[in-house]
């Protein structure tokens, strides 16, 4: 039979338990406080070491898109966006894009109503476009014509500057940060596990 334990001996080995488990949860939130970035830089070489699971490019750092967004349904509840740009005109990449974000935007199912697309031509090629079209087809996307100039200053000390030859599209947050961004060639599945994960796990304001 095996030896039984004295109960000094049992006492001595339950404390022993309780001070490795003490370690262990005060290590665990020691290491977390640590390893919180607390520069972008730092921020960066996380992601770097640890992965991402977005479909879509980060934009890093995030951009402030509020000189072009602020005024645009100022009066609404804030929302989540999906921002198409550049190109040269609403070509045939544009229309796909168009078409992409529409058919993620209704495939959010309840979570619909927490995001808004918004079109961003350049302000010279507002008349060429087939606006009546658009609106036929994309009843619930905003159109509003900005100074691509402007948009292009803004992203360039970021990871999403581009020549804006061919059009790309951000998603926003309600505070108008741009964070992830795609172009044509990406699938517009990606856009929607993006969407859904940043909705999941962000506020309804």
């Amino acid at each position: 039979m095996a030896q039984q334990q004295s109960p000094a001996t049992q006492q001595r080995n339950f404390k022993y338990q309780i001070w490795l488990m003490l370690i262990i949860v005060f290590g665990v939130i020691a290491a977390g406080f640590l390893m919180v970035p607390k520069t972008e830089q730092q921020r960066q070489r996380m992601i770097e070491l640890f992965g991402t699971t977005n479909q879509g490019a980060l934009v890093t750092p995030s951009v402030d898109l509020s000189p072009l967004l602020a005024d645009l349904y100022a009066e609404e509840k804030p929302k989540w966006q999906v921002i198409i740009a550049g190109g040269t005109g609403c070509d045939a990449s544009c229309e796909q894009i168009l078409f992409n974000t529409r058919q993620v935007h209704m495939l959010l199912g309840k979570l619909t109503g927490r995001l808004k697309r918004i079109y961003l031509p350049e302000t010279n090629q507002l008349q060429a476009l087939d606006l009546e079209t658009i609106n036929r087809e994309h009843p619930f996307l905003q159109v509003s014509a900005i100074d691509t100039q402007q948009l292009s200053e803004l992203l360039e000390n970021s990871s999403a500057a581009w020549d804006m030859q061919q059009p790309r599209y951000f998603v926003v947050t309600p505070d108008h940060q741009a964070v992830l961004y795609y172009s044509v060639d990406n699938d517009a599945n990606g856009l929607l596990e993006d969407l859904k994960h940043l909705l999941k796990y962000s506020p309804d304001r």
